[in-house]
């Protein structure tokens, strides 16, 4: 089970071998990954199953973009040679920013970052090409809170969209993708400059995939009569209106999200329950319109 008292022993070796007080330490975040802030650096722990050939991946992607000076979160100096093999966890140590709590990230800025970072060639790195389908497939299968109704279920929408992705023509090309852009997933410099971080999910495939995350996140999450999309697709550029497709791309983004958090949650948790909202919400008319509380 990923879950704190398992990630504490690792932030302590961590601690110990740049000589950091551990004491200090502040847990950010405890869900995809264990993520503690702790003096000047970000320790990020990931879980056995991501692997030390993923996380050398995600170095290089961090190191190539710092290199093209794109504004994103860098590496520590603090260890030269990343990541670390602690027990079955890859390890990565970043510097710390600003959280922008005062002032958090606009979907206008998300949407400049973003299209700066898809103008940008291909790294010289072997990424995986996005496989949502795949994905969704193992989050079902290895989900301990869904019962065989909700399998069924959630696993004949994934093949009703994955004939609307065989049919999908992606205007707008293929590139390096974030895969999860979120403003979540945007930090601020200290001089205020927004940067984008989190390069886990870093893959080749269409732009559109990441636009289709802003605009779910957009529709499940910001407050009712915001603009926050709009603002979004003026900075990017481009209006996925004029795609007809967008919608399936939207609905088979928000499957997996659904499916993701359905393998990462544990019975009786509010996790859990959100995650049966969601599905409840699926079956319903007008679900579109539906909240999501973030997890």
């Amino acid at each position: 089970m990923f879950v704190e008292a398992r990630t504490r022993p690792v932030l302590a070796e961590v601690c110990r071998q740049l000589d950091l007080p551990e004491a200090e330490a502040v847990l950010l975040r405890h869900h995809t990954n264990a993520v503690y802030a702790v003096s000047d650096v970000v320790v990020k722990i990931a879980p056995p199953e991501f692997g030390l050939d993923r996380a050398r991946t995600v170095v290089t992607v961090a190191q190539w973009l710092a290199a093209r000076q794109f504004p994103t979160v860098h590496l520590s100096p603090r260890l030269p040679q990343q990541p670390l093999a602690i027990g079955e966890h890859a390890v990565t140590v970043w510097q710390r920013l600003d959280p922008a709590l005062d002032k958090p990230i606009t979907t206008a800025e998300l949407g400049v970052l973003l299209r700066e970072m898809h103008s940008l060639p291909a790294p010289p790195v072997d990424l995986p090409a996005l496989q949502p389908f795949e994905s969704v497939q193992r989050s079902v299968a290895r989900s301990s809170i869904l019962d065989d109704a909700d399998r069924d279920f959630l696993l004949k929408r994934l093949e009703s969209l994955h004939a609307a992705w065989s049919m999908m023509t992606f205007p707008l090309g293929q590139s390096l993708i974030q895969s999860d852009p979120q403003t979540r997933n945007a930090l601020r410099r200290f001089d205020g400059a927004p940067v984008l971080s989190d390069w886990d999910g870093a893959a080749l495939g269409p732009r559109e995939w990441d636009i289709a995350t802003v605009a779910v996140h957009c529709r499940r999450f910001a407050r009712p009569g915001s603009t926050s999309f709009a603002d979004f697709t003026s900075a990017y550029g481009w209006d996925p209106a004029t795609w007809v497709e967008f919608e399936d791309l939207c609905k088979l983004r928000e499957l997996q999200m659904i499916a993701t958090n359905a393998r990462k949650s544990r019975q009786g948790t509010r996790a859990a329950a959100e995650v049966h909202r969601r599905i409840a919400g699926l079956h319903e008319e007008g679900q579109d319109l539906q909240s999501w509380q973030i997890l």
